[in-house]
């Protein structure tokens, strides 16, 4: 039998079963999101120290303002929501 032929058959599925769902409530969400931003504005801070010391290569320095930049990106997207 083709996979062609087995998707013409009869629908297999036999029935529906409802399931509870755990819904988040609009304040929930905001508190979540509002802990990650706030995470993510400490791990700025300490990357920031880390990259002002100078200890740094520069291609690891380079990697750590790449990965400032996208973390920054990722905040200001949060922050919108």
């Amino acid at each position: 039998m083709t996979v062609t032929n087995r998707r013409r058959g009869a629908e297999r599925r036999v029935k529906t079963v409802p399931v509870d769902a755990e819904r988040r409530s609009g304040i929930d969400r905001r508190l979540i999101v509002e802990s990650a931003t706030a995470q993510i504005h400490a791990v700025l801070e300490l990357l920031t120290q880390l990259a002002d010391m100078g200890a740094l290569r520069d291609d690891s320095r380079r990697l750590l303002d790449t990965a400032m930049i996208r973390l920054r990106y990722a905040l200001e997207r949060m922050e919108l929501e």
